[in-house]
């Protein structure tokens, strides 16, 4: 068994979603928003891939576009709307940074810090239905 799986706190599903990562600094309209691949996704945070080096600690701003999410929140009721503007939104933490090709690209490890109920248990339901 790897040694990272160990560790895990948190089931994760190997899934790619579209993310934008910005720095959580205000005001945030300022701030430049960087748009990243995650590897996995968990209810504790997710992985990411990208060509931006962040910082250990740095606090983030995350958006996570998930198609269909809004189906697993709490009380949904299915109405027409459009999958693309689905998304969780949260305040992250960077927990590690990993240099993947040096100065190019890195692998970030991002720790949920803020995140609202519905959408945590919403993010939970996703996960225990993955296939």
């Amino acid at each position: 068994m790897n040694k990272d799986n160990d560790r895990r706190e948190y089931a994760r599903i190997p899934k790619k979603f579209r993310v934008e990562v910005q720095d959580f600094i205000f005001p945030l309209k300022g701030q430049k928003k960087t748009e990243v691949e995650s590897a996995d996704i968990s209810v504790g945070g997710l992985r990411v891939i990208c060509n931006r080096r962040f910082q250990e600690n740095q606090q983030v701003q995350v958006r996570v576009f998930i198609a269909s999410f809004n189906k697993y929140h709490p009380g949904f009721f299915k109405v027409f709307e459009s999958d693309l503007g689905q998304y969780l939104q949260a305040v992250a933490e960077v927990a590690w940074v990993k240099e993947r090709i040096p100065l190019t690209s890195y692998e970030v490890g991002l720790r949920f810090v803020d995140l609202y109920e519905d959408d945590w248990q919403a993010l939970r339901k996703m996960i225990l239905n993955y296939r």
